[in-house]
C-alpha cells in the first residue's frame, strides 16, 4: 500500500480510536445534568462511566481473535458501527436504564473498533520506522483523547444539553464507516480455531471484576472473579492456540505496561470525576466552564505525548512511563489541595497534562516493544478501560462523596481521592522501576496468532 493511500488510512482508525478513547471521559462533565435530569445520586452515576469500561475492557481480547477469523476490516467496520448506533442510544434515552444499557452497548461496539485497528495500524506500517511513527500518532491521540473528553463534555451540555454528548459521535462514526470500506486493507479470514471457553472466561472474570468494584463492598463478586481469572490462566496454559499465550502476560515488557497504564486510567478516571464534581458544586462552575477549565491540561496531554513519540526512539520506554507517572503524582498532591481555580488548581492540571502524555506514549511503546501485533493492544487496551472503572469505583468509594450535601465534607472527600490517586501513581512507578531488575528469560516462541 503507499504512503499516500497509508496516510488517510492511518487517519479512519485514529479517528475512531480518538472518539473510544474520548468517550471513556466525556461523560464525566455531565454526570451533574445527568443527574438532575434522571435522577441519581454520586454512587449511582459512576454506572454511566463504569457499564461502558465493562463491555469494553470485557470484550477486548475476544474482540481481536474475531478479526483474525472473520476479517480485521469488516469486524472494525461492524464494531465502530455498534459503538456509532449506541451513542445516538444513549443520546435518545429517556430513562436512566436505556442510557446505561446505551453505555454497554456503546463499549462493546468500543472493543471491536479499537481491538482490530491497532492491529490494521501495525498491518499498514510494517516497516520499523513508519511503524515507529504510527504509533506515536496512536499514543498522541489517545493520551489527549481523554483530557479532550472532559473538555467537549462540558461545552457540548451547556450548548444543548447532556444527550448532545453522545449524538456528536453520530457524523464521524457514519463517515469512518463509510471510509473504512474504501482506504483500509480488505484483508483475510484466516482459519484459525477460537478459543471459545478462554474468550468466555477472560470476558467474564473482567466484567465480573470491574461490575464487583463498581457495586463498592462485593466479596462474593471479587471471589467469582478470581476464580474466573485462575480458570482462564489454567484453559490458556492447556490450549493448542490460546487467545493470550501465558508467556506474553508472565515475562517481558507487556505486563509491566499494563499495570503502570492501569494505574494512569485509575488517576484519569478518578481526577476527572472529584475535579469535576469541585469545580461545579463547590465552585458553581457551569458544564461549559468546567470544561475550558480543565482545556489546558489536554493541550499539554497532546504537547507532552508529541515531545514523547519524538523521543521514544532515543529514551528508554521506561524512562517515559515513570518520568510521566511522577508528574501525576506531583500533580495530583498540588490537585488535591482544592481551592480556586487559578492559584490552586491550575499548575497542577497543566503539570498533570505533560504526565499523562508523556506516560501514554512509554506504555504504548513499552507494551508493544517485544509483541508488535493486536495481542499487546488487547492487553493495554483492556488494563486501561479497567484501571478506568476500578479507580474511579475504588476512589470514590474511600472517600466520603457520597451521601451528604454538606460543602465542606464534599471538599474534604474530594481532595482525599485526588491525593490517593497520587499514591496510585507512585504504586505504577515502583512496579517499572522493580521490574526493570528482574532479568527476562530467553523467551520461547509464542503460539498464537500474529499480526
Amino acid at each position: 500500500m503507499s504512503r499516500v493511500s497509508r496516510g488517510p488510512a492511518l487517519a479512519v482508525l485514529c479517528v475512531v480510536q480518538f472518539m473510544v478513547v474520548l468517550d471513556s471521559t466525556i461523560t464525566t462533565v455531565a454526570l451533574d445534568a445527568v443527574r438532575a435530569d434522571l435522577g441519581a445520586d454520586e454512587r449511582t452515576l459512576q454506572y454511566v462511566l463504569s457499564l461502558y469500561a465493562v463491555t469494553f475492557g470485557g470484550l477486548l481480547l475476544l474482540a481481536g481473535r474475531v478479526g483474525d477469523l472473520a476479517g480485521r476490516r469488516r469486524v472494525f467496520r461492524l464494531g465502530a458501527a455498534a459503538f456509532t448506533g449506541a451513542s445516538l442510544l444513549c443520546a435518545a434515552a429517556p430513562t436512566l436504564p436505556v442510557l446505561l444499557a446505551g453505555r454497554a452497548a456503546q463499549g462493546a461496539g468500543a472493543a471491536f473498533a479499537s481491538a482490530t485497528a491497532f492491529a490494521l495500524v501495525l498491518e499498514l506500517f510494517p516497516e520499523p520506522a513508519g511503524r515507529h511513527r504510527a504509533i506515536g500518532v496512536w499514543s498522541a491521540l489517545g493520551a489527549s483523547g481523554a483530557a479532550a473528553g472532559l473538555i467537549l463534555g462540558g461545552v457540548l451540555t451547556d450548548l444543548a444539553g447532556w444527550p448532545l454528548v453522545f449524538a456528536v459521535n453520530g457524523p464521524p462514526g457514519a463517515v469512518a464507516v463509510l471510509l473504512a470500506g474504501r482506504l483500509l486493507p480488505p484483508g483475510r479470514a484466516q482459519r484459525v480455531p477460537l478459543d471459545v471457553p478462554g474468550a468466555i472466561t477472560a470476558t467474564a472474570a473482567t466484567a465480573t471484576l470491574v461490575f464487583a468494584v463498581t457495586r463498592g463492598p462485593a466479596g462474593a463478586l471479587l471471589a467469582v472473579a478470581a476464580v474466573l481469572f485462575v480458570a482462564f490462566v489454567l484453559i490458556e496454559a492447556r490450549a493448542p492456540d490460546p487467545l493470550l499465550p501465558l508467556p506474553m502476560i508472565t515475562r517481558g515488557p507487556l505486563p509491566v505496561a499494563a499495570v503502570a497504564l492501569g494505574c494512569l486510567a485509575a488517576v484519569i478516571g478518578s481526577q476527572g470525576f472529584f475535579l469535576v464534581l469541585h469545580l461545579q458544586r463547590i465552585l458553581g462552575f457551569g458544564p461549559a466552564a468546567t470544561g475550558l477549565a480543565i482545556a489546558p491540561a489536554a493541550v499539554l496531554a497532546f504537547v507532552g505525548s508529541t515531545v514523547a513519540a519524538r523521543l521514544a526512539g532515543r529514551v528508554p520506554a521506561r524512562v517515559l512511563v515513570v518520568t510521566g507517572l511522577l508528574l501525576v503524582a506531583v500533580a495530583q498532591l498540588l490537585l488535591g489541595r482544592l481551592g480556586e481555580y487559578v492559584p490552586d488548581l491550575l499548575p497542577g492540571l497543566l503539570l498533570f497534562g505533560v504526565g499523562l502524555g508523556v506516560a501514554f506514549v512509554g506504555t504504548t511503546v513499552l507494551g508493544t516493544a517485544e509483541v508488535a501485533d493486536g495481542r499487546a493492544s488487547g492487553v493495554l487496551n483492556t488494563a486501561q478501560q479497567v484501571g478506568l472503572a476500578v479507580g474511579v469505583a475504588v476512589l470514590v468509594g474511600a472517600t466520603t462523596v457520597a451521601g451528604t450535601a454538606d460543602p465542606a465534607a464534599l471538599a474534604r472527600g474530594y481532595g482525599a481521592g485526588l491525593r490517593l490517586g497520587a499514591l496510585v501513581a507512585v504504586t505504577g512507578v515502583a512496579v517499572v522501576l522493580l521490574s526493570a531488575g528482574v532479568r527476562t528469560p530467553r523467551r520461547r516462541p509464542v503460539r498464537g496468532r500474529r499480526a
